[in-house]
């Protein structure tokens, strides 16, 4: 046997020993998991993956790094997509629109308060055939609602009474204006006394006219303004007793 034996004998098995170990000195970097939105609208894309056999042991299962902490699942969320959720910026919703201008004109239209005009007569409750009564009512004024406001628009009525309907109960006709208890603008001459009609007397009812119109102000008006339809408001029925003049001639 050659004295160089040993000498090879021994370095041989260093080289061997060498290649061995080799592996476990290369350092397998961690790699990150491909970001993905679960259902719940999270992404997830930070969690790190780590490749198994990279801590300290041969086989990467003892005594290795257990790796970075992972905080509790969110609600709604499994385990494995909890970690290192973020939640994803949805933005702000669209503002909505705004009404129609003509939606907030009948909503203004149904909530206006028109006055319910009140008969008078003179002579007061009992008049006589081919004598002239003077006719008025009450309530002959004009009409304006309260402003009604939504986002930057703000809707209000006007309404004038333009004429009362008169119903006498002989005989239906209009006056221009509310009368007067003089009975110059307004009044009626009854031709049959009342002695036939149920209770013995007539039932009269007035009926205010008025025009209305409407405005809107502000930035999301359609228009500035209308005309609406004519509203009439009758006053409840009143009786009025219309009796004969009884003419005595003497022989």
């Amino acid at each position: 046997m050659s004295a160089h034996t040993p000498t090879r004998r021994r370095t041989a098995a260093a080289v061997v020993a060498t290649a061995m170990t080799a592996p476990l000195l290369v350092a397998v970097p961690a790699h990150a998991a491909p970001c993905k939105v679960t259902k719940n609208k999270h992404a997830n894309c930070n969690k790190v993956v780590h490749t198994p056999g990279t801590g300290g042991g041969g086989t990467g299962t003892g005594g290795g790094d257990a790796g970075p902490w992972e905080p509790p699942a969110p609600e709604g969320l499994t385990p494995d997509e909890a970690p290192g959720v973020v939640e994803v910026p949805g933005g702000n919703a669209p503002a909505p629109a705004p009404p129609a201008t003509a939606d907030l004109v009948a909503m203004a239209q149904a909530a206006a308060e028109f006055p319910t005009p009140t008969v008078h007569t003179a002579p007061e409750g009992k008049t006589f055939v081919r004598l002239r009564t003077a006719l008025w009512v009450d309530g002959f004024e004009d009409v304006q609602t309260p402003p009604i406001t939504v986002g930057a628009q703000t809707i209000q009525l006007v309404a004038e009474p333009k004429s009362v309907t008169w119903n006498m109960g002989e005989k239906t006709f209009q006056c221009a204006d509310a009368g007067t208890k003089d009975g110059k603008t307004c009044s009626y001459t009854y031709r049959k006394s009342s002695a036939s009609r149920p209770g013995g007397k007539y039932t009269i009812t007035a009926t205010i006219n008025w025009d209305v119109r409407w405005t809107c102000e502000g930035d999301d008006c359609d228009s500035d303004g209308g005309v609406l339809p004519p509203n009439p408001v009758s006053s409840p029925d009143t009786p009025l007793v219309v009796g004969e003049i009884q003419t005595n001639t003497g022989q």
